[in-house]
C-alpha cells in the first residue's frame, strides 16, 4: 500500500481556487505589471507540472474529471 501524499502551498502567497480568481488579480496591476505576473504564473506552471510528472504516477481521484482522461 502507498502512502498518500497531500501538496500544500505557502502561506506567504494567495493560493487562487480558478483561473478566474487568478486573472481578476492579476489585471489589478499595471500592463508592465501584469506580464511579469503571468510570465512567472507559467514558469511556475511548468516547472509544476514537470516536477509532478517526474516524481508521481498520477490518477484521476473517483468522480473526478472521468469524462476528460487523454492519452498520453
Amino acid at each position: 500500500m502507498t502512502k498518500p501524499i497531500k501538496l500544500h502551498g505557502s502561506n506567504f502567497f494567495a493560493t487562487f481556487k480558478t483561473e478566474k480568481e487568478l486573472k481578476e488579480y492579476i489585471e489589478k496591476h499595471n500592463k508592465e505589471e501584469q506580464r511579469l505576473l503571468w510570465l512567472g504564473v507559467m514558469f511556475g506552471g511548468n516547472y509544476l507540472a514537470h516536477q509532478v510528472n517526474e516524481t508521481f504516477n498520477l490518477t484521476y481521484k473517483k468522480g473526478k474529471n472521468e469524462t476528460n482522461k487523454t492519452n498520453s
